[in-house]
């Protein structure tokens, strides 16, 4: 039964992602405190609610101005925006300034000419590894669980009931601004150019949240201990194995919200590392 519900190569592609995102994540977040701890500079923590709303008029702006302008150009120089600053929030952590933002645009500039499958997912590791590791040095875990169990809700209605998280995420693939991690059925996939690259047409995609949301936990968990950001981390890659079982048990594959099972693993991590100490 468990042979049928999985794709081994397609969740090794999401493993090794993930796994990435997550260590990388981490040990960033270390890097934040500890600077943080020197410089004798308390990290900011930053209330949940504005994260949330932040997020939420991010979204209402995004959809207003897809309806508007009709996708392409606008969510392009967003995305790109988005690679940059995660990118130099990543380099910053062991390079200069100035070496950071270099790297960063020469980064940034290589995906713009060469939009291949391969380079968009190391783009993406990079960017939302530096994103994931400053948002969680900078939020509580208790103030990152209120938002995951919303979020998650919010990912349920979003997919489900009025779909526009699914509408977003055609306008997105359709102005080439793809918000996903991109996993090709065969290994040729990955030298694709991102226009050849369409949900259950040889590929399958996992959105950015879905990998950024439980690993800003990991992160976050790292202010109570290691063995709390590193047991969230392994708890979240067993949600990810859950994820990925109950997509491909759908006998018609669909877009799913992804972060329910994520975030409940990761919540339930946190929850053990509390109990194990």
């Amino acid at each position: 039964m468990l042979s049928h519900n999985i794709n081994l190569k397609i969740f090794l592609e999401e493993l090794v992602s993930f796994g990435l995102v997550g260590v990388i994540s981490i040990f960033l977040a270390a890097k934040f405190l500890t600077i943080s701890a020197i410089s004798e500079i308390p990290p900011a923590i930053i209330p949940w609610w504005q994260l949330l709303l932040a997020f939420g008029i991010g979204t209402a702006v995004i959809l207003g101005l897809i309806r508007i302008v009709h996708g392409g150009r606008f969510l392009r120089f967003f995305f790109y925006f988005a690679l940059f600053s995660g990118a130099w929030i990543t380099f910053s952590a062991i390079l200069s300034d100035a070496a950071a933002f270099f790297v960063s645009v020469v980064l940034v500039a290589a995906y713009i000419a060469a939009p291949y499958v391969w380079l968009h997912n190391l783009v993406l590791i990079l960017t939302l590894s530096g994103i994931a590791g400053l948002i969680g040095s900078s939020f509580s875990p208790k103030s990152v669980i209120i938002l995951l169990v919303i979020m998650s809700i919010y990912d349920y209605v979003a997919v489900y009931k009025t779909k526009h998280m699914v509408k977003m995420a055609k306008a997105m693939i359709a102005g080439r601004a793809i918000f996903a991690m991109i996993f090709p059925e065969h290994w040729r996939g990955f030298k694709a150019r991102l226009s050849e690259a369409r949900p259950g047409e040889g590929f399958m995609m996992l959105g950015t949240g879905d990998f950024v949301f439980p690993l800003v936990l990991a992160s976050s968990a790292l202010q109570a201990s290691r063995l709390a950001a590193w047991t969230v981390f392994i708890f979240s890659l067993a949600g990810l194995l859950i994820m990925h079982l109950i997509f491909m048990s759908q006998k018609i594959r669909r877009p799913m919200p992804a972060l329910p099972p994520l975030a409940a693993a990761a919540i339930l991590g946190f929850i053990v590392s509390t109990l194990i100490k």
